[in-house]
């Protein structure tokens, strides 16, 4: 299993994203930071390093998940799975809400 992502696909990427986190859509030209090429499913769970498993990311929502898959919900004690953002969409006025709280 590869863990080189080409220039191409990291286009296809960049492209798809609309240059946007796709995790919660923050603009990449309003970022100090440079955005990243992750995988969905990291490698450790058997992601591929293909499209449909990669994703833009900023910085931090890719720090914050690094190679998981879920978490411990605080408020359920319920093992939740984090966001897909090939398989979920995110409403605006939530994904706002969500950033000012942290």
């Amino acid at each position: 299993m590869t863990s080189y992502v080409s220039a191409t696909l990291r286009q296809l990427v960049i492209a798809r994203a609309a240059e946007r986190c796709e995790y919660w859509g923050f603009p990449q030209a309003a970022s100090f930071l440079t955005f990243e090429i992750e995988r969905i499913i990291s490698r450790k769970h058997g992601g591929a390093t293909v499209e449909q498993n990669l994703a833009l990311a900023c910085p931090f929502c890719n720090r914050s998940k690094g190679s998981d898959l879920g978490s411990i919900d605080p408020q359920t004690g319920l093992l939740t799975p984090f966001f897909h953002p090939r398989k979920q969409r995110w409403v605006a006025e939530f994904s706002l809400l969500w950033r000012a709280q942290l």
